[in-house]
């Protein structure tokens, strides 16, 4: 036991697939019909058997559709999007057992929530005529347009807030991690949809029916009312099972060793 304070540094790299939606101005609901894919690779460093720090990359698709929602108003509406998402994340866990310890009240498997920071780009598209058009540049509520007072572009690369919860189970070398998440965002424009509708006088004929492809776009009646809703910002969800290997794995001396020291 001379060597005791020289504890394993345990690390796990692994995959992880499942699924992912948005929540917005076009989707107010959790798993939507248009819940799509998303997966990527992550690794995680063991501190303890109680806390852990995990790396994560994840790739995905977020789409909407007015047309799938209840509410005739939106139908009417008529807004759509589509959106590639790149998320890459540091996140913090915490265990609540004594997850692979080896002592008495060591277990396999325990529930664990996280929480941390991540960097994402989104690139929302619509459709029109069976071709898909960026939306950000065309500024289909008149931004980037001095003379409709929209200001600024809004940004496709964005900082959110990860958090949720899981389960992971241990089976010698490999874990296994059930996992729910929400992404807390500060922007509204994921889906492009947020402020008022421009005068289409003064926009592109393209970005005038992106931006509106109702009726009311022809008489004029849409101009400077909601296009949706400034007050809320977006979210979107991964949920996900990881399949890591583990590195190395705790022995009886770090569980000495982790117990001395708390």
């Amino acid at each position: 036991m001379a060597a005791l304070p020289v504890h394993a540094q345990i690390g796990e790299i692994g995959i992880t697939g499942g699924a992912t939606y948005y929540i917005g101005d076009l989707n107010t609901h959790h798993y939507p019909a248009r819940t799509k894919p998303m997966g990527g690779l992550l690794y995680r460093y063991n501190f303890d058997t109680r806390y852990a720090v995990r790396a994560q990359v994840l790739y995905g698709r977020l789409e909407a559709y007015d047309s799938d929602s209840p509410d005739t108003v939106q139908q009417t509406r008529g807004l759509h999007f589509r959106s590639d998402i790149f998320e890459a994340a540091v996140l913090a866990e915490v265990n609540f057992f004594n997850y692979r310890g080896t002592g008495k009240d060591g277990v396999k498997w325990t529930p664990f929530l996280f929480g941390g920071i991540a960097y994402f780009h989104v690139n929302p598209q619509a459709r029109l005529n069976d071709t898909w058009y960026d939306l950000q540049p065309l500024g289909t509520e008149g931004q980037g347009n001095p003379a409709t007072g929209a200001g600024e572009p809004y940004k496709n690369d964005q900082i959110c807030l990860p958090f949720g919860a899981g389960l992971k189970a241990n089976l010698g070398r490999i874990d296994i991690q059930l996992e729910w998440g929400m992404r807390r965002t500060f922007t509204d424009h994921i889906d492009d949809v947020s402020g008022t509708y421009a005068d289409p006088e003064l926009l592109n004929p393209v970005a005038a029916e992106l931006s509106d492809p109702s009726e009311h776009r022809l008489d004029g009646t849409n101009v400077g009312r909601a296009r949706g809703d400034t007050k809320t910002s977006d979210w979107y969800n991964y949920t996900g099972l990881s399949i890591t290997l583990l590195l190395s794995k705790f022995t009886e001396c770090d569980e000495l060793y982790f117990r001395m020291k708390h």
